[in-house]
């Protein structure tokens, strides 16, 4: 019989597979294939609704609310709410039964929402895009980009929940201004600014309009200050870079191909790139630095060096380099009770009772390429990498590393499918 019943232009509806329901302005997706919790649409917020076909299953119906829904087309009750979608929503439902036993991979548009600008392009001549962005508050308040995590939080239009920050009035940046500016600060080091700071940018019609708009004003604004790149296969991406700043928007397109469907929004990303060399100095530890023991390693390994995240991370230190003549290396300190793992750039140190255990992941190629990680597990929880390396390296070395570290390693072998 396949997937349509004779009676029906529809799929033949299996009971087994799930089933849809609309409820009180609701529609309850219960997957009976195998066990989870029934996800709810709320039908008045539903911002878009296509049908996808498959050449290898079922066509289904994509609904977007706040995230992405998917609704199989044999779930008994899908027959019914299409026709009852249709009539909210006021789509063609002759669309819908004129494509649904097409077994090509493609996308139908049904219904999209339209949407509040949030955005404005004002006809100031303002020149500080590179400068930081102000926040448009009762009492404007300018905010330089690298203005430190710390230091913005202490704003008073600065809203945080500990993992992400945002704005409470709008922003003006250069002569763009936007409802709002978030970032977030969940895994950065208080005393160094924002990586990145992040908007949604929607034109009435949710299109790409919102993309062109932005990147015209942007790249004319601008001049010769940036460098500008722009992709539009598949997604459309365009980069504005200067020195410490980089521009970024994003539009995802409809592609039936690959049945991605739009967002309705740009992307503006502001991403900061700035260097702090103060705080890679160990001006506390270095001048103390004693190397009782040290293990060199006769193959490449690669320490951390995302010192803005991690505040352990170093410079390594002339001694170390010295020592290990600038190859990977772990070092023993006793007189300062400590354990270091360095390259030839970056050290990361611990204090020896903070330790628990070491892990080593051995990767082997398989759809993806090999490779190693070795962490420090923490007392108190955490896992931290301190090297990275090709695969087969480091597992030869466990019996040698253990008895010089004298600590446990577990070991652990997959392959990266």
């Amino acid at each position: 019989m396949g997937w349509f019943s004779n009676k029906s232009k529809f799929p033949k509806e299996n009971k087994d597979r799930g089933i849809v329901k609309i409820t009180d302005n609701k529609i309850i997706i219960t997957n009976r294939s195998y066990e989870s919790e029934d996800e709810i649409i709320l039908i008045p917020k539903i911002e878009y609704i296509y049908l996808e076909t498959s050449d290898y299953s079922e066509p289904s119906m994509f609904i977007y609310q706040d995230r992405q829904y998917y609704i199989p087309g044999d779930y008994v009750g899908t027959e019914k709410l299409w026709l009852y979608l249709a009539e909210q929503f006021h789509f063609d439902i002759n669309l819908v039964t004129q494509h649904l036993n097409d077994k090509t991979n493609n996308i139908h548009k049904l219904y999209r929402t339209t949407y509040k600008q949030n955005y404005k392009l004002t006809n100031t001549s303002h020149n500080d895009y590179l400068k930081g962005y102000e926040i448009l508050a009762p009492t404007p308040l300018f905010v330089p980009w690298n203005t430190t995590k710390e230091e913005l939080l202490a704003q008073e239009y600065i809203h945080s929940d500990g993992f992400y920050a945002e704005t409470t009035y709008p922003v003006r940046i250069g002569n763009i201004t936007v409802d709002n500016l978030g970032t977030y600060i969940d895994d950065i080091r208080s005393d160094v600014a924002p990586t990145s700071y992040y908007t949604k940018c929607f034109a009435p019609d949710g299109s790409d309009t919102s993309l062109y708009q932005l990147k015209e004003i942007l790249e004319h604004d601008l001049g010769s200050t940036a460098t500008y790149t722009f992709y539009n296969e598949h997604h459309l991406f365009f980069y504005a870079e200067s020195d410490h700043i980089t521009f970024e928007l994003n539009y995802t397109i409809d592609d039936p191909e690959f049945r991605t469907v739009a967002y309705s929004f740009t992307s503006l990303n502001i991403n900061t790139k700035y260097d702090y060399p103060d705080l890679l100095a160990d001006d506390i530890y270095t001048p103390k630095l004693v190397l009782s023991a040290t293990y060199v390693f006769n193959y490449s390994l690669t320490a951390p060096s995302n010192y803005l995240k991690n505040e352990r991370i170093k410079s390594t230190s002339d001694l170390v380099k010295l020592q290990s003549k600038n190859n990977s290396v772990i070092w023993i300190d006793k007189p300062n009770n400590r354990i270091g793992f360095a390259d030839k750039a970056f050290a990361i140190t611990f204090n020896k009772e903070e330790i628990d255990s070491l892990t080593l992941w051995n990767t082997l190629p398989a759809k993806g390429g090999g490779f190693c990680v070795l962490s420090v597990n923490l007392k108190e929880g955490n896992a931290v990498t301190v090297f990275e390396g090709a695969h087969d390296t480091i597992k030869h070395n466990l019996e040698d590393l253990e008895q010089f570290l004298g600590l446990q390693i577990n070991f652990y072998e997959d392959y990266n499918c």
